[in-house]
């Protein structure tokens, strides 16, 4: 009698440890189906790579994946200035100690005070393109800080040479600036929702149609940054 029922019992716990097991593993089984799902509801541009270009595609960004720099913002001085030379990125202005907000998601590379920039942070994305931010009164970010399009990274300034409080806004590829416009409506403070073909060569296409190109020349040099703040130094001590 005693066997029969130690018998009974063991059947039992079988039971209830297999059911647990089965239900462990259903649960297990549709985790990455979840997971895919939300990742697929995360918009990212699409990006291509040739052997003479890459493209990227920002059709697919929904509003929460990117952010006018400046919302309110009025274009003070164009990008390549007023003679359309040697001006870098596209000066906005709303009011002193105004919020900046990141582009785009990504990871800041540069958060300090540079030269004639002033305060100054620039951010690297995802899909290859930099954003620069510079005149800041004062940045919220530091370097290695990963940042969520909208999130406010600084407050309008006039550090650095500036005549009027106001954000220095510039895009860049591979540390070589491009006229901010080609990807943003300045009028409707608005990404451009469409394809972009960067050459190697320079050349920028929207759409199939060329509408710019990228600078030459690098706009600023983290490591010419150190470099010369270093000889700075070295004269000081002698």
């Amino acid at each position: 009698m005693m066997l029969l029922k130690r018998l009974l019992f063991s059947m039992m716990v079988v039971c209830v440890l297999s059911a647990c097991a089965q239900s462990t593993a259903s649960s297990v089984a549709q985790q990455p189906d979840n997971v895919t799902q939300q990742s697929a509801n995360v918009a990212t541009p699409a990006v291509e790579e040739f052997d003479d270009r890459y493209v990227v595609n920002f059709a697919a960004m929904s509003p929460k994946d990117w952010c006018y720099p400046l919302p309110g913002a009025k274009v003070i001085s164009p990008y390549g200035g007023r003679n359309r030379r040697g001006h870098s990125g596209v000066d906005i202005k709303t009011k002193p100690a105004d919020d900046i907000f990141a582009a785009f998601d990504g990871v800041v590379t540069m958060s300090e005070s540079y030269y004639g920039y002033g305060k100054c942070i620039i951010i690297r994305h995802a899909f290859g393109i930099e954003t620069l931010y510079s005149h800041n009164k004062k940045n919220l970010v530091k370097v290695g800080d990963h940042v969520k399009a909208g999130q406010k990274i600084a407050l309008t300034g006039q550090t650095g040479r500036a005549t009027t409080p106001h954000l220095h806004f510039e895009c860049r590829l591979g540390g070589r600036p491009f006229d901010p416009a080609i990807l943003w409506d300045h009028n409707t403070h608005t990404l451009r929702l469409e394809t972009f073909t960067f050459y190697k060569d320079g050349r920028v296409a929207r759409g199939g149609k060329v509408v710019g190109s990228v600078s030459k020349k690098s706009s600023i040099s983290k490591s010419k940054s150190k470099s010369k703040r270093s000889k700075r130094r070295s004269k000081k001590r002698k």
